[in-house]
């Protein structure tokens, strides 16, 4: 990928992840004005919860490997307890984010969240996900070189 082919492919990544944050800022302010402390805290929670998950996604990931925390900054449903052991090739790593930009759309859609515990190694990635709202056996179908398990 070119750099200039790059850098608008983080740019991208980085505007979405903006609306993304904005949007949840927006839903907190209307449940204060609506005099629902409640469940702004807990949305502020969840806000919180994502970010921190990205942090660690980006402590984890070693250089030239951008493209997998911009994917996760633009998928607030899915957070994930992220462990590397070495970058997989350029074909797993591009598979990994193709899935989890399908599981964000499906949740985004059904109203749901869901925590992951990945590992990713040079021979693949692997995903121990629970099995509410997550069917391990359908996702492994679609994505061969990513290990799906039930938690």
């Amino acid at each position: 990928m070119s750099d200039a082919s790059q850098r608008q492919t983080s740019l991208e990544a980085f505007r979405r992840h903006r609306h993304d944050v904005l949007n949840q800022l927006q839903i907190i302010r209307a449940l204060v004005q609506m005099d629902r402390p409640d469940r702004a805290l807990a949305a502020i929670d969840r806000l919180a919860e994502w970010l921190q998950s990205l942090g660690q996604a980006q402590q984890a990931v070693p250089s030239g490997a951008e493209s997998m925390v911009w994917t996760l900054a633009c998928c607030p449903h899915v957070m994930v307890d992220l462990r590397v052991e070495t970058m997989p090739g350029e074909g797993i790593a591009s598979q990994w984010c193709s899935f989890l930009q399908e599981l964000e759309g499906q949740l985004a859609v059904a109203g749901k969240r869901v925590r992951l515990k990945v590992t990713i190694t040079a021979h693949g990635v692997l995903v121990d996900a629970p099995d509410d709202p997550f069917d391990a056996d359908v996702w492994q179908l679609r994505y061969p070189q990513i290990q799906f398990v039930r938690g």
